[in-house]
């Protein structure tokens, strides 16, 4: 299956160790986990609650103490539901060696040939055990921590061999195949062109289809209109700027596409459940 060329455009991690650790709570920007997709691999540890995740075209409910894998490349978004989590973020491009071994593997995963299985619970102790592991590593950062996580990457990749936990390629039709092809183009626009000004038109030309058509083909996979995904999308940016930036609400509103600081303030209430600047103050406090 080939990606499309635009992807999630965030840095996990440093050159030298791509590898990016994230706790994850309800003051997070990006708590309520929205459909998108990034080449790097993911591992996501649930801490408490329960966590309700769409990989792909299948969905799991996983619980405190279950650990998911997320393949390069794959759609996935997530609704908690009073949980925490934590996330770590790699290059799985980054485990390729000089030494042949093990990059036949190491490529037909990186090629999407093949993809890991997703869910880990704590009866799959030999595995789980790696993965939580990897975890305790980035978390406490005991000296060579590093080469120990580098370590345990191959250590899981021997075991998905051994007992090939892989997704069976039948899973996944030519049909499923082609309507996830679609669905890239069409995030890579919104989160390419979010801070414009772009409707239902523009988003539905990209497929080539007319605005009825695309708007139930994209509401059968998120769950939301094109328009209420993007309004979405772009109030989930604002809360990252809110976080990490020392522009005013004003600023940050037009930065994220809004022409109108009252449309801003009354799409950010909806779905952050308080204005921007309540969201800021809570923020902050926390």
């Amino acid at each position: 299956m080939k990606y499309f060329e635009f992807k999630e455009n965030i840095v996990h991690g440093s050159a030298k160790f791509p590898f990016a650790y994230y706790f994850v709570n309800n003051y997070h920007p990006r708590y309520h986990m929205i459909m998108h997709w990034h080449n790097e691999c993911e591992l996501i540890r649930i801490i408490s609650g329960t966590f309700n995740i769409k990989i792909n075209m299948s969905s799991y409910i996983a619980e405190a103490g279950d650990i998911i894998f997320l393949n390069s490349g794959c759609i996935h978004s997530g609704i908690p539901k009073d949980c925490v989590y934590e996330c770590v973020v790699f290059d799985v491009t980054s485990l390729l060696q000089k030494n042949p071994l093990g990059n036949t593997e190491l490529n037909d995963i990186i090629q999407y040939k093949k993809e890991i299985k997703n869910l880990y619970k704590k009866d799959s102790a030999e595995t789980y055990n790696v993965l939580n592991h990897i975890f305790d590593l980035m978390k406490t950062k005991e000296p060579g921590y590093q080469l120990r996580i580098y370590g345990s990457c191959y250590y899981f990749l021997g075991l998905v061999e051994k007992y090939n936990l892989y997704i069976k390629e039948e899973k996944l039709s030519i049909t499923n195949k082609k309507t996830l092809f679609q669905m890239k183009k069409v995030l890579s626009l919104i989160q390419t062109k979010y801070m414009e000004e772009i409707g239902l038109e523009d988003i539905a030309s990209i497929l080539k289809m007319n605005e009825k058509y695309f708007c139930k083909f994209f509401k059968q996979m998120t769950n939301k209109t094109p328009i209420e995904y993007l309004n979405w999308y772009r109030i989930e940016c604002a809360c990252e700027k809110i976080k990490s930036s020392s522009l005013s609400l004003t600023e940050i509103a037009y930065d994220c596409g809004f022409n109108d600081t009252s449309y801003f303030t009354k799409v950010f209430k909806k779905y952050n459940g308080m204005s921007p600047r309540e969201y800021k103050k809570l923020y902050f406090k926390s």
